[in-house]
């Protein structure tokens, strides 16, 4: 029984020794978030006795750029199930929405570098579900950081007293509260893993080392903070030195004159009056921050155009030379994706299988097909390049009517009836298809 309490007491001890790590990764998610502007103005106010001068606001690169790398799922993969159903298969990976999340977490993955995928059961629609996990509610122990031995799940609340953590190893799965009190699993009084398989999938930005969190992109958050205080200066400058200032001399000090374009200013003999000039250094400013902008735009492959508003109409070489960096990022993330999709798939089989016995067999595996991004191209250049990869027999009629309108036949099941419908119409009427 002691033995017990210890357990739970690591878990929490766990838990409680990553707050620091939660808190960077939250920070980081609030900048893509487009919740920086606290962080911004107390920034401000190491350096300003009244920072609340300043008006804050920001341009978004975090987000920018990871949106802008984050290119593995802007296109749905192909998926093939080899050894079971494909209709089967591609009704799972729809009922649980799987490219849309799929998505979600590789933009997540730009900014935290690791995420972990949940698959779980909806049990009253009774179909899987698929969720993304971020570092700053996730705890893990491995010795090998691709097999986690154990993963603990933290549900926050508005009040760390209310905070639940979900603990997941291969054999068992407990529901703790705040105080490490065992909560009761209904229907699961002997807290059994019923999967035998952690229901989580590590996804990696790039092969991992010895560490199951990656190190990297804090530059990346301290380039939007310098963004956003730079802008803050730059704004506190307009708004002081917008107009020039009225002067006089000859005047005593406190005397104040009465101005206007149906006034005449009434001088004693030697005195002047004026406006001075605004001198701020508003140019040099913005191209500081504009440095800024281009060169972590480049560091991250984005190209340093990226934030050029000056740009106009490129040619398709230009464009092709810009996106060199970009396909490169891709080629490595469709490397990373690839390993997870097929750990991905192991899992899903492990959980569903758990609820409907039997729907995938245990041999089944996964072939996938991420596409190619191109260039953008004419409708008859789409065609022909789609009728040359039906030819070689890369695609078939079914892929081409899918790639071609991904919206009317978003799975294989409705491209294939709605083409026997095309060839049955097209026999009818004596003309070819």
């Amino acid at each position: 029984m002691n033995l017990f309490r210890n357990k739970k007491s690591d878990l929490l001890s766990i838990t409680h020794s990553s707050h620091a790590r939660k808190g960077v990764y939250t920070k980081r998610l609030r900048y893509y978030w487009d919740e920086s502007h606290i962080d911004a103005r107390n920034l401000i106010a190491q350096r300003y006795s009244r920072p609340d001068q300043f008006r804050i606001f920001s341009i978004n690169i975090v987000r920018a750029i990871a949106d802008k790398r984050a290119s593995t799922y802007r296109l749905s993969p192909r998926r093939t199930f080899i050894g079971m159903d494909q209709a089967t298969g591609d009704a799972l990976y729809q009922a649980m929405n799987a490219d849309s999340v799929l998505q979600k977490g590789s933009r997540y993955l730009e900014v935290c570098k690791t995420v972990m995928l949940q698959v779980g059961w909806d049990e009253q629609a009774d179909i899987p579900t698929l969720n993304v996990l971020t570092p700053n509610v996730i705890d893990v122990t491995y010795t090998n950081p691709e097999r986690p031995e154990q993963v603990i799940v933290t549900f926050p609340a508005d009040h760390a007293d209310d905070y639940i953590y979900h603990a997941w190893t291969t054999e068992t799965f407990q529901v703790l509260n705040s105080r490490g009190a065992q909560l009761p699993i209904l229907g699961n009084a002997d807290n059994v893993n019923p999967y035998s398989v952690l229901p989580f999938v590590p996804w990696f930005e790039r092969v991992p080392d010895n560490q199951f969190f990656i190190p990297g992109g804090d530059d990346l958050i301290a380039a939007q903070d310098a963004l956003n205080v730079g802008l803050a200066s730059l704004w506190r400058a307009v708004e002081f030195q917008s107009s020039g200032q009225a002067w006089a001399s000859g005047i005593s000090a406190n005397e104040v004159l009465q101005f206007g374009p149906d006034r005449a200013i009434a001088l004693p003999a030697g005195g002047q009056f004026g406006f001075a000039a605004p001198n701020a250094p508003i140019g040099d400013i913005v191209s500081a921050l504009s440095f800024v902008m281009r060169q972590t735009a480049a560091v991250y492959g984005c190209g340093e155009d990226m934030f050029d508003l000056s740009k106009v109409a490129q040619s398709g070489s230009a464009k092709y030379a810009g996106r060199l960096d970009l396909k490169e990022v891709r080629q490595n993330a469709i490397a990373q994706a690839r390993t997870m999709e097929a750990r991905l798939f192991e899992v899903l089989k492990a959980v569903v299988n758990a609820h409907k016995p039997g729907t995938i067999p245990d041999k089944a595996t996964l072939g996938i097909d991420f596409a190619g991004l191109q260039d953008q191209m004419s409708e008859a250049e789409l065609l022909a390049n789609a009728q040359i990869k039906a030819e070689l027999g890369i695609f078939s009629p079914v892929d081409v009517l899918m790639a071609t309108s991904p919206d009317a036949y978003p799975d294989r099941q409705s491209a294939f009836q709605e083409l026997k419908r095309r060839s049955d119409e097209a026999a009818a009427l004596g003309l070819p298809l």
